[in-house]
Parts: C-alpha cells; sequence; structure tokens
C-alpha cells in the first residue's frame, strides 16, 4: 500500500449517490471518494476489495488520503477519483452485495450498458428517470397535503425526502423508494414533527390501515346521522316530543367536535392516495373527509 501516493484532503464532506452518503473530499482539484463506507453499505468483503482496487490501482487511480471518516476521527483513507466510482460499480457481482441492494445494482448496472451503447451508437446518452409521473402520484398527493395542513413550501417538504434518500430529484426515486417515501412523510405526521410549536404531538401507537378506514366511515356515517338529527330537530319540536332536545342537541352542539374528529382522521391518513377510478371504501370516504377533494 506505501507504493500509492499519501496525499492531504480538504474540504471534506458527505454526498448523495444512488440512495446512499458517501465520503469525498477535494485535493489538488479532484474530488476523490472514500471506498470503504461505500464497500461495507454494499455488504461486501472490505479486505476482498482492497485487494481488487490495489491490483488495478493505476486503473482506478487509488491514493491514500489523510481525511475525517466516518467516526469523526482523522485517518488514512483508502480513495478514488469521484469520476472513477461509476466504473467501479459496474464491475461489482451482484451476487457479491446484500441482497437488499442487489435488484438496485443490477438496474444500475443495466443503465450503464445502456449509456455505453447510446453513446457510441447515438452520440449521446440520456438518463431516464427512475419512475413516472403515475408512479410518483401517492407522494405528490401527500406532499400537497402536508403543505395544505401544515403552512410547509413544496421545497421544504422535498427536501426532506432528497436528503433522506440521498437524491437530488423525486425522479431518481425508484418505485420501492417512491412508497417508501410516502411512509416516511406520513411517518413524521403521526409522530406530530409538522405540528406547530404549540401544539401536542400526535401518541406512538399506530393504526393500520384497515383501522383508519374504519375510522373514517364512523366520523362518515356519526356526520351524517347529525345532519339528520339537525333536519329532524323542528319536526320534534313541532310533535312535542320529549326527546326533541336531544335531537337539538346532536344536531347542533357537537358540530365543533365532529370537524375535531376528522381533522385527526385526516391527518392520520395523510399517507392514503386518493384513487376515484377504484371502486373501494377508500374511494368513497375520502373525498368527504379531505374537503378539498371535488
Amino acid at each position: 500500500m506505501n507504493s500509492i501516493a499519501i496525499i492531504e484532503a480538504v474540504n471534506t464532506t458527505s454526498l448523495p449517490f444512488h440512495g446512499q452518503h458517501i465520503i469525498t473530499a477535494m485535493a489538488a482539484g479532484v474530488a476523490y471518494v472514500a471506498m470503504r463506507p461505500i464497500v461495507e453499505n454494499l455488504g461486501m468483503s472490505w479486505s476482498t476489495q482492497v485487494r481488487k482496487l490495489m491490483g488495478t490501482k493505476q486503473k482506478f487511480n487509488c491514493v491514500h488520503m489523510n481525511m475525517v471518516a466516518m467516526d469523526s476521527k482523522l485517518r488514512d483513507v483508502l480513495c478514488i477519483p469521484l469520476k472513477k466510482l461509476n466504473g467501479w460499480l459496474f464491475s461489482i457481482n451482484p451476487a457479491k452485495v446484500r441482497d437488499d441492494i442487489r435488484d438496485r445494482l443490477v438496474r444500475y448496472q443495466e443503465e450503464c450498458f445502456t449509456a455505453l451503447h447510446d453513446y457510441w451508437t447515438k452520440g449521446a446518452a440520456i438518463r431516464k428517470p427512475e419512475t413516472t409521473v403515475d408512479d410518483r402520484t401517492p407522494l405528490r398527493g401527500i406532499v400537497n397535503r402536508i403543505m395544505g395542513k401544515y403552512g410547509m413550501t413544496y421545497q421544504a417538504v422535498y427536501k426532506l425526502v432528497h436528503k433522506e434518500f440521498g437524491v437530488k430529484h423525486i425522479d431518481e426515486l425508484s418505485s420501492k423508494q417512491t412508497a417508501e417515501a410516502v411512509e416516511y412523510l406520513a411517518g413524521k405526521v403521526i409522530e406530530g414533527e409538522f405540528l406547530g410549536k404549540g401544539e401536542k404531538g400526535l401518541s406512538s401507537f399506530q393504526f393500520t390501515d384497515e383501522d383508519l378506514c374504519r375510522l373514517a366511515w364512523l366520523w362518515d356515517i356519526g356526520n351524517r346521522m347529525q345532519d339528520f338529527a339537525k333536519e329532524l330537530t323542528p319536526a320534534m319540536y313541532s310533535m312535542k316530543s320529549a326527546h326533541a332536545g336531544k335531537f337539538h342537541d346532536f344536531g347542533k352542539e357537537f358540530r365543533w367536535t365532529f370537524e375535531q374528529a376528522r381533522v385527526a382522521i385526516e391527518k392520520a391518513t395523510l399517507h392514503i392516495p386518493y384513487q376515484p377510478e377504484r371502486d373501494d371504501n377508500w374511494s368513497r370516504v375520502l373525498p368527504r373527509l379531505r374537503k378539498e377533494i371535488h
């Protein structure tokens, strides 16, 4: 290892790259990346990859760099130029990486094949989004609802997603990550992270989606019964019914309580997408629960 250059790092930072954060540093105008965190995040043997990198050190321009490592201590770290990282990933055997990363790596390598083909045959390679606009509809839905309910900006909500998943734009999210992003934002709603300073967070207990659907329908039925009681109140009084007062109370006095229940259930169901083309319980109750849906 002593046969390769040892250089001092400057401007050490962490950058998002294909769903994970990597440690980079500038030296002599070149951006370098620390390899050990990447190798270990992929679930591969570091000792094996060190031998591989050192065996092809001229190809990957390996250097030893003094930089602040993941444990915040100054260490001698094996690095390669950032521009070489894509080529190294392209050379990885998918069978050697963690199960939860394998599919992503295979898709990435297939994209590399296509990019090289397009570059040499068409003169340019254009990166296609990981997901379509339709794929991202549920994510846009929960972002819009968070913006409407908590007064946050579009940029502020998406910044949370970008940071969590290490991307610069939501079209870089895979289908799986898009679904995870919806759950991530819904979790923040449940934990009360979007609430104002004067409000209390919500309970850590979480209902299942089926439970929430039943609660939504319970609110809807109660709300309709309240309207019905209000309509019947004049008739009950004209009949001099002993129950007229109860009808009056139920039809008028509990409006605030029902509205607060609606708001609470609506917050807990922000992650549920409204899909009017589906004739199911959610598609029927959400338009009434979410007043903004027409």
